[in-house]
């Protein structure tokens, strides 16, 4: 049973964030209802915040939640039944006939209604004055629709540990499915953040045999580099870009490279110390769009240089496996727990560079 009001904090364009009640009954469409058990906090949220909403929302697109009611027809479609946890991704891809990504296995994301630059049609993205309102996760509760995407969770799947499950994912698909690292591999990751961090735990996962983190100077990103030491990772600080490559190189050559940041040229350079059949994974927007490729290092090593964005369906089943199986090193990463009064505050501090330490973040409604 939903109670008359439900509380949630509504980001605007204006970078500020109010805890408002929201009607449950004005929603539209509504197939289900979740109980919000966590919202992670993401980069693009900071990225969304700081660069202007299109209108007013509830943010937060990496829920964990229980089912707490759910009509017969998804409850059958999807496997899932009142009181189950799940974690949902953020696309809300349009399931037209038409649609080559949603009629194609796999590619749902790249639904152009779900685009995060075209249609918007993401979870942590819908306008406020849409229904409910209730479309992300920083609420105590949010709605469930025909085209949201979820994925159950283990019951015994600590709430921590459930709460990195899309980064997680995110992290497989780039590092290993991907990239494709493997046991004995070496991965190098430019930028020790809450992706940076998640690629730790998924080359820690499938064995790598050296795992080196790249981060600067500054007090957020060498406190992060030292999580990344406890996880079992080898630790970088370089606050000269251009000298990246060269610094890589006293570590020997990589099978993988992940650049979480968008760093640009500095991490094309960075070809230079791939191994044979190596890969350069751009998972980071930088500033410049376009960079100067070397095509012999590219020829001559067979290496490869591919762009990412979200990940496949299958890697969240990976990240659940992995995260239950408890061989990630995720749990010894500091969680730092937000209510939804502190979200304005939260988000400030993030903005003017003053945010905790741990890229673990998490909003708990």
């Amino acid at each position: 049973m939903l109670p008359p009001l439900v509380k949630a904090a509504v980001s605007s364009p204006d970078a500020t964030t109010k805890v408002v009640q929201l009607d449950p009954a004005k929603a539209i469409d509504a197939r289900g209802w979740l109980k919000v058990e966590s919202s992670a906090l993401c980069g693009t949220d900071i990225d969304l915040y700081q660069g202007g909403l299109p209108e007013p929302c509830v943010m937060g697109h990496h829920a964990v939640g229980s089912i707490v009611s759910l009509d017969d027809e998804l409850a059958a479609a999807w496997g899932i039944s009142v009181g189950d946890r799940v974690a949902l991704e953020e696309y809300l891809p349009c399931g037209r006939e038409d649609c080559h990504a949603c009629t194609t296995p796999g590619l749902y994301r790249f639904c152009p209604q779900a685009d995060l630059w075209k249609g918007q049609r993401r979870v942590g993205m819908i306008p406020v004055a849409e229904g409910s309102g209730l479309h992300g996760g920083n609420a105590e509760y949010m709605q469930l629709s025909t085209n949201t995407v979820l994925h159950k969770l283990p019951s015994d799947l600590g709430s921590n540990l459930a709460a990195w499950t899309q980064p997680l994912a995110n992290a497989v698909d780039w590092v290993v499915n991907i990239g494709g690292a493997a046991a004995g591999s070496t991965v190098a990751i430019l930028g020790p953040g809450y992706h940076g961090i998640a690629a730790v735990a998924a080359a820690k996962a499938i064995g790598a045999s050296r795992i080196v983190v790249v981060g600067r100077s500054s007090a957020t990103s060498t406190g992060r580099l030292a999580i990344a030491r406890t996880m079992g990772a080898e630790t970088l600080v370089n606050d000269d870009a251009s000298a990246l490559s060269d610094a890589l190189s006293h570590f020997g050559d990589f099978d993988v490279i992940v650049d979480t940041v968008g760093l640009g040229s500095p991490a094309i350079e960075c070809t230079a110390r791939l191994r044979k059949l190596g890969r350069l994974v751009l998972a980071g927007l930088g500033k410049t769009p376009e960079e100067t490729v070397n095509l012999k290092t590219l020829v001559r090593g067979a290496i490869g240089i591919v762009g990412v964005r979200g990940r496949a369906p299958k890697a969240v089943s990976q990240a659940i496996e992995l995260l239950h199986a408890g061989n990630t090193g995720l749990e010894l990463v500091p969680s730092v727990d937000v209510p939804l009064e502190g979200v304005s505050d939260l988000f400030a501090s993030l903005l003017n560079r003053t945010g905790p330490i741990s890229p673990h973040i998490v909003i708990r409604p």
